[in-house]
This record gives C-alpha cells, sequence and structure tokens, in this order.
C-alpha cells in the first residue's frame, strides 16, 4: 500500500508556471529543496506505476516524474534512483520504504545528494556547488535539475563500484608479485571479469549523459540549464573517470586469464606426462614378466 502523503490535486494541470508552485522562502528568494538517493540495483517501474497514486506528468520504460501533493514531485528510475522535491524527512523516507517493494537487492545504506533551486532578484542563471539561482522557477526547471541529480548519485555509486573492483585488482597484483602465482580460480576469474563488464554495461544502458533528454529539444531555456548542471555535477568528467578505471580493470583481468589459462595449460601438460609415464612403466613390468 502507498505511503499517506498529501492527497494530489485532480485540477493541477501538468504544465505549471512559476505561480502554480508553492516555494518555501530563504534569504535570496524562493527555493525549492532537492534530494536524491540511490537506493537499489534496479526499480521495476512497470508494476510501480500500476501501484503508485501520484499524478503521473511523464513516464517512460525507464522513468516515472509525479507530482504529489500541492507542491511535490517524485523523480524514480530503473536504475535505481530516486529523486524527490519539496518532500519532508518523514515522507521521504515512508516512500523510500514504500518502493522496496519494487526494488531488486533494495540497499540498506545508501548514497545521497542534495541540491536547492533559489530565485534571485537580479535575474541571471548562476550554478554553484550545491545551488542553481534562476530568475523562475518552473516545473521543467526542477524536473532536468532533479535528472542531473539522479546522475550524479549514480555516478556516486559506480564510483564506489569501481574503485572497490580496482582494490580487488591491486590485491590480485601484489598476490602476484610477492607469490609468484594467483590463488584464484578460472571460474572465479571469469565472474569477475562478469560483474565488471556486467556494471559498465548498466552504466552505458541507463545514464544518457551524453544524450539530451527530449524536455531540452524545444526549450532553449531548459537546454542551458541542463548544460550548466552537466558542468556543475562535472557528469562527463566523472564518467570518464569511471570509464578510465574499467579499461584498466579489464586489461589487468584478462592479463590474470591469461596466467591462469597458461598455468592450467602446464599443469594438463604435467598430467599428460604423468600418464604417459604411468603408461611407459606398466608397460616395462609387463615386459618382465
Amino acid at each position: 500500500m502507498q505511503p499517506n502523503l498529501n492527497k494530489i490535486d485532480s485540477k493541477r494541470e501538468s504544465e505549471q508556471t512559476y505561480s502554480d508552485i508553492e516555494l518555501s522562502n530563504t534569504e535570496n528568494g524562493q527555493s525549492v529543496k532537492l534530494y536524491a538517493f540511490y537506493i537499489a540495483e534496479s526499480i521495476n517501474l512497470k508494476v510501480l506505476k500500476a501501484d503508485f497514486t501520484g499524478k503521473l506528468l511523464n513516464s517512460s520504460s525507464s522513468e516515472l516524474f509525479y507530482a504529489v501533493g500541492d507542491n511535490g514531485y517524485i523523480y524514480i528510475f530503473n536504475y535505481g534512483a530516486v529523486v524527490f522535491a519539496n518532500f519532508s524527512t518523514i515522507e521521504m523516507s515512508k516512500t523510500i520504504n514504500f518502493l522496496r517493494t519494487y526494488c531488486s537487492i533494495f540497499f540498506d545504506k545508501k548514497l545521497d545528494e542534495k541540491y536547492e533551486i533559489i530565485t534571485q532578484k537580479d535575474g541571471g542563471t548562476v550554478f554553484t556547488f550545491n545551488s542553481l539561482f534562476v530568475p523562475k522557477i518552473t516545473e521543467n526547471v526542477i524536473k532536468i535539475t532533479m535528472l542531473n541529480l539522479a546522475h550524479s548519485v549514480s555516478l556516486d555509486y559506480y564510483t564506489d563500484v569501481s574503485e572497490e573492483l580496482l582494490t580487488s585488482i591491486k590485491n590480485f597484483s601484489i598476490e602476484l608479485e610477492t607469490k609468484g602465482k594467483l590463488y584464484i580460480s578460472k571460474k572465479n576469474m571469469l565472474k569477475f571479469i562478469g560483474k565488471s563488464l556486467n556494471t559498465k554495461n548498466r552504466i552505458a544502458e541507463n545514464l544518457y549523459i551524453f544524450d539530451a533528454p527530449e524536455i531540452v529539444w524545444e526549450d532553449e531555456y531548459i537546454d542551458k540549464i541542463n548544460k550548466g548542471l552537466i558542468d556543475s555535477f562535472e557528469l562527463r568528467n566523472r564518467h570518464k573517470e569511471i570509464e578510465f578505471t574499467f579499461k584498466n580493470i579489464e586489461d589487468n583481468l584478462y592479463m590474470f586469464l591469461e596466467i591462469n589459462q597458461h598455468s592450467e595449460s602446464n599443469r594438463l601438460e604435467y598430467i599428460i606426462i604423468i600418464l604417459i609415464l604411468i603408461e611407459v612403466i606398466n608397460m616395462f613390468i609387463s615386459k618382465i614378466h
């Protein structure tokens, strides 16, 4: 059953203007607070879509964008990221707990990021480390910011995964240097390669950092914000660093696999030699008798 969030206003239009969105006040102006979480390896959006009662503003096979209550938004992605706008801590906790049912490999320890969209009087657009200053806040401004924040928290997760794999690779290298051999079976080596390749493929499939989302195609202002957020979050640079790490991991793994195969080949040769010797000895003994 869905958590008891604020009731949806059925008359609310999906394309809102600045005046439609209820905002909190700051010293600089009005603001919308965003929180992103990476909660699972994947989320079943098809089943979730049938159960969630928020007002669906946009959907695809990879994402669901809802309006919840008078001024809240939630953006859910099939690769495990969830972003909230104008949600209280209790509401976010209840919603994440509700989403657990639709998750594959739910994470008890979740990565999170927060960000804020703030209006400023001079009307300029400014990007800082944890804030976006804009002349006005619209639904599309909120949506494109939530999308980029989802990419950012997802890259945090994949960075952790790549660093964990790289640490294991370094341990293999130290073992090879100090002991002169690898104490890992071919089966486990192949599993390790599979995990590395699957993670890399998931990044390519789910994070369209290098492709412009549909929301920016016909809106020059939203396109400008999207490009600014990509630069502010350093999404492309972080993505390239992860790719470089996985390339390093793959190069090392295939080298280790070659060593493992060579070792098995030598072992097979020794077995054949021993079998031949046994056969020769048997023939010699039979001739004596």
